[in-house]
């Protein structure tokens, strides 16, 4: 299902690199195909323990966190109650982090999509997004009624709880 995948460095968070995954024979989606699309994605996704990005368990941590102020030893005329001991707002690492990982699970989803279906999803900016628009598009018009055979009288088109004839 995914070739040449690697891992990218992360400047924010050394420890954790980035997992790169291309789907190259995951089916393309249509209009008419999301379970079996939704199927390759999602085993592919776990398979690399990716999927709590697009299904939102795992969602963005705070953009910015608020640290302690450095321990430089101010001058006598910067030492004020109000400046000396507030903190300070920086960029979350974790949250760095997060998002280029969402932004390149987000690519490769987009990889996976038919024209048709593209076009739709423009405006979504993180895989979740993605991930909902296409569920909530896609999923109930998938399901086709059940069509099979009922056991007992061999009709098509209704089931054994259902048959008049059983009861």
């Amino acid at each position: 299902m995914a070739d040449n995948n690697s891992f990218v460095p992360n400047l924010h968070e050394p420890s954790k690199p980035l997992a790169c995954i291309t789907f190259t024979n995951v089916t393309k989606l249509l209009p008419n195909n999301y379970p079996n699309w939704k199927q390759q994605v999602e085993a592919l996704l776990d398979g690399y323990d990716l999927l709590q990005y697009p299904d939102g368990s795992f969602p963005a941590p705070s953009e910015t966190i608020l640290t302690a102020p450095t321990s430089s030893t101010p001058t006598p005329s910067e030492t004020t109650p109000t400046t000396a001991s507030l903190p300070v707002t920086t960029q979350n690492p974790t949250y760095q982090t997060w998002r280029r990982q969402d932004r390149l699970i987000y690519g490769a989803l987009l990889t996976t999509l038919s024209n048709e279906v593209a076009s739709l999803v423009s405006q979504t900016k993180t895989s979740h997004d993605l991930w909902i628009l296409l569920k909530n598009t896609y999923a109930k018009a998938s399901r086709k009624p059940f069509l099979g055979r009922c056991q007992w009288c061999n009709i098509k088109g209704h089931v054994l709880s259902q048959c008049k004839t059983f009861q």
